[in-house]
Formats: C-alpha cells, structure tokens, sequence
C-alpha cells in the first residue's frame, strides 16, 4: 500500500476521533476543538501532532481559553503539556506523553526471525503467562493490554519460561493495536521483538493494518517498532486535569 494511502487511512481515523476536518491534519495549523464523543467526558485536554499540524481536543469551557493561548504558535510550539495546562490555569494529575503512534502494512513490513515464539493454547501456556504477569508491575501489565481471555496470545518461551507475550486490541479505528510485555529480568534481549514480530505478521495476513503505541520515553520500545518497519504518524499527549 502507497505510504499516501497509509497516511490517508491513519488521519481520516484521527479526523474522526478528535470531531474535527481532515484537511486540518494536512495543513500547518494549530485547532482547538470541543471534545467528540470519542473522548465525552474525559476530564483533560487531549493533542495530536502530525509534524505538519497540531489538534487539541479540549471540554467546551476550556476551548477559547486555548484557542487564544495558541494564537501563533506552530504545531510543535503548542504540543507542551506543561505550557498547555498552565495557559488555562489549571492544575493536571497526570500526563501521559508523548507517546509514539505508528503504523505498518504489508508492503512495508519488515520480518523478523521469531524463534521459540508459540500461540498460547494449553494450560501449561496459561500457567507461564501467569508467572510472567506476577514478575511485572500491575502497571507494566494494565499497558500491555493483554488480556487472558480473548486471543490470540503470543508467548516467547526460553528455558521453560515465558520471557515475553503479546497481543492485540481491535479498536474503533478497524486497526489491530500490538500490546507487548516482557520479564523485567529478560529485557533488551529481542524477545519482545520477537513476539511483536508474530503478532504483526498474523495481523497483517488478514489485511488488517497494525497499529502500536508507546511512550517516546520507552526508547527500546520504539526501537522494535521501528525496526520491524512501523513509521511514526503521530504523536499524542494526553493530560488529565485535576
């Protein structure tokens, strides 16, 4: 599939989700819109940056406040959390970002070699998937997405011992999201690589595009993305107000 196809799918998906114009994801501008359905009811400001334009999704009693703030910044100017919340004068509780948005089809794809990586299917799988959970953080877990009862599951085994897993979300975008965890004694080994590897070439063979979000703070994590032929298309700040 042409990179320009790609792109046309991945912003028409964004178009959608923030409420706004597609042609406002194409041109060097900063907009401030209200809050689509897509996001009612999140208590925080939400941005998107392209590299070419900046989409700020906010609650309604907060978009002329930013609209006025951002007056002639440039798109990498108005994408600062920190800048954001203080132009309304209000406090955040926690932000999450910038995290890397990328995007691969088959065309693009760049295989890997997945050895010792296996679907999750018996019970002794299930049991390695618990223990690799209980060696990770809740947190480490809740980012992963995975979710035990719905597969597929991919499982990277090493000495009796699940060193990675990984899985897949299918959101409103149509996309199939990877979700990839890894033993914290066993990372920077390849073994996620390994897992998202699979995982990317079976969503793939069913003409699906693959879809993986990372914080740009998990450098590794970006780095098997990247390798495996994902190009960054976005980048997402979301901040949750107090």
């Amino acid at each position: 599939m042409p990179q320009s196809t790609i792109k046309y799918r991945v912003y028409a998906y964004w178009a959608d989700f923030l409420g706004c114009d597609y042609s406002e994801l194409i041109t060097p501008t900063v907009s401030v819109v209200q809050h689509s359905e897509s996001l009612s009811g999140y208590n925080g400001i939400y941005c998107f940056n392209n590299g070419t334009s900046c989409l700020i999704s906010a609650p309604a009693k907060y978009v002329a406040e930013l609209h006025k703030a951002v007056s002639g910044h440039g798109p990498d100017q108005a994408f600062d959390a920190e800048w954001l919340v203080h132009s309304i004068g209000d406090q955040y509780e926690r932000i999450i970002g910038p995290a890397f948005q990328g995007y691969v089809d088959s065309d693009s794809f760049l295989q890997a070699s997945s050895e010792s990586v296996v679907e999750l299917k018996t019970e002794q799988h299930k049991m390695l998937l618990k223990e690799l959970r209980e060696a990770c953080t809740e947190m480490e877990w809740q980012h992963s997405s995975i979710d035990e009862e719905k597969g597929p599951i991919f499982l990277r085994i090493l000495n009796e011992k699940a060193v990675a897993a990984g899985s897949w979300r299918k959101g409103e975008s149509g996309f199939l999201s990877v979700g990839i965890i890894s033993h914290p004694t066993h990372r920077g080994k390849g073994h996620a690589k390994a897992v998202v590897n699979d995982l990317t070439k079976r969503g793939l063979s069913s003409g699906t595009m693959m879809h993986y979000q990372t914080l740009e703070s998990n450098t590794s994590s970006v780095a098997i993305a990247q390798s495996l032929g994902y190009v960054r298309l976005g980048r997402t700040l979301a901040i949750r107000l107090s």
